[in-house]
């Protein structure tokens, strides 16, 4: 039988990877459209945020897998390290 950490080990965990953000007045989304273009504020060779629960766990670039797109971590802080 497994332990409980061992156990706990195994739970999915959600990752999310931001490209960016950024706050933008509510007429400018209520005009949203297929072909609209929303210019975000970072350059593309900058790193993307890795993010577990809303917390930035490490950063990673843009990678193509196959016919797939992937992260590669560039540093990481961990899940303790907020």
């Amino acid at each position: 039988m497994s332990s409980p950490k061992n156990a706990s080990e195994q739970l999915p965990i959600p990752i999310t990877v931001r490209i960016a953000s950024k706050s933008t007045a509510l007429q400018e989304i209520t005009h949203l459209q297929p072909g609209s273009i929303i210019e975000l504020p970072k350059r593309p060779d900058e790193d993307l945020d890795i993010m577990v629960n809303a917390s930035v766990i490490a950063k990673g670039r843009a990678v193509k897998v196959g016919e797939n797109f992937g992260v590669e971590i560039t540093s990481y802080r961990g899940l303790d390290q907020g």
